[in-house]
């Protein structure tokens, strides 16, 4: 079973969401995010955002136009290449695309995404860029850490660390046991693989 691999940048004091705002040099910020990923997963928001950003340079490929997009979004997004906007429940088509053999699945940026693939435990790992910058405001995205198992860390250019975690679902339920609302807000799902492939698993395995 392959896994789903959350990409996201973190200040230092633990802010995911609008790097555009804390992040000194946001531009590519995707790029590096993505990089040994063959498959993306992105939200709607930032597809677009991602999408804006290439009309303005002349329609110009980069990177993240040369690997294959499924992009979750209840209305229709700006074409590019390589892109498919994933069709149906998607709780239900990701958790059964994990089960088809293939690459990982990543998910790059899009944390209100991310948000919504923990509360269904569907993220395995979480791949996160922690610059040295105090975001100051902001939503971090683990309200307990103790759900986290440090798989890997290595100290990048400009003081830039990357660290690996593996998601420890059973960590989180025993520590919120007491809780009816799930870590990430929400109650966790006990929902199965669907016994039959819908056409839009078909369609995006």
């Amino acid at each position: 079973m392959r896994n789903i691999v959350a990409r996201l940048r973190m200040s230092e004091d633990g802010i995911v969401d609008r790097p555009e705002y804390w992040l000194p040099e946001y531009a590519g910020a995707l790029d590096r995010l993505m990089t040994g990923a063959e498959t993306v997963l992105l939200g709607r928001t930032t597809f677009e955002q991602y999408a804006a950003s290439v009309a303005r340079y002349h329609d110009a490929v980069v990177p993240l136009d040369r690997v294959r997009k499924l992009v979750i979004a209840s209305r229709p997004v700006i074409a590019r290449p390589h892109t498919e906007v994933l069709q149906g429940d998607p709780h239900r088509v990701l958790r059964a695309l994990k089960h088809v053999p293939g690459a990982d699945l990543h998910v790059v940026g899009s944390v209100t995404l991310v948000r919504s693939l923990l509360r269904w435990r569907l993220i395995d790992e979480v791949s996160l860029l922690i610059h040295p910058v105090q975001a100051g405001f902001g939503t971090p995205l683990f309200e307990d850490r103790r759900s986290l198992r440090l798989i890997s860390m290595c100290a990048g250019g400009s003081g830039v660390l990357e660290a690996s975690y593996r998601v420890d679902y059973a960590a989180a339920a025993t520590s919120s046991r007491s809780a009816s609302a799930g870590r990430w807000g929400g109650t966790w799902s006990t929902d199965s693989v669907a016994t039959s492939a819908s056409t839009a698993i078909r369609t995006h395995a």
